[in-house]
C-alpha cells in the first residue's frame, strides 16, 4: 500500500523548458495532501534556488518533506538521496510511489524498492499516477 509519494521537481512540478510551474502537478498534489505524505527530492544546488521558483512558503505547503542535492551532498541516482527521503517521510521503500521524468532516477529507485513511475507529459502523466494509487487501496 503507498502511503507516501516523492515528487522529482525539475520535469514534473517545474517545466524546465519554460521556466514556469506544471500547474496540473501542483493541483494533483494538493488534491493527495491529507492522503499521504508527501515529499519532493530534487538534484538542485540549494533550498533557497528552489524558494525562488515557488511563492513564498509554498514548498512548504505542498511538501512534508524537501531533499535537495546541494544541501545534502548526493545526487540522484545514489541510493544515499532516495534512503534519506524515504527516513525523512517515516515510510518503508515499497510504500512510496516515487515520480520523476529520467528513467533512469525511477530505475533506481525502483532498485531500492519503491513503486516507480516516469513522467512523460501532462494530461497522460496525471491520470496514469491516479490510476497507479487507485490501485493501491
Amino acid at each position: 500500500m503507498i502511503k507516501a509519494i516523492a515528487f522529482d521537481c525539475f520535469g514534473v512540478v517545474l517545466d524546465i523548458m519554460r521556466g514556469t510551474r506544471i500547474d496540473q502537478t501542483v493541483e494533483l498534489i494538493k488534491e493527495l495532501k491529507g492522503h499521504y505524505a508527501l515529499g519532493m527530492v530534487t538534484n538542485a544546488p540549494s533550498r533557497y534556488s528552489l524558494d525562488q521558483r515557488f511563492q513564498p512558503g509554498e514548498l512548504d505547503e505542498l511538501f512534508e518533506v524537501v531533499v535537495v542535492s546541494g544541501e545534502v551532498g548526493w545526487d540522484k541516482p545514489a541510493p544515499e538521496i532516495y534512503t534519506m527521503t524515504i527516513e525523512k517521510l517515516g515510510v518503508r521503500p515499497e510504500e512510496v510511489l516515487f515520480i520523476d521524468d529520467v528513467p533512469a532516477f525511477t530505475e533506481a529507485a525502483a532498485a531500492m524498492g519503491m513503486k516507480t513511475f516516469t513522467y512523460v507529459n501532462v494530461p497522460e502523466s496525471i491520470e496514469a499516477i491516479k490510476a497507479i494509487l487507485a490501485e493501491e487501496k
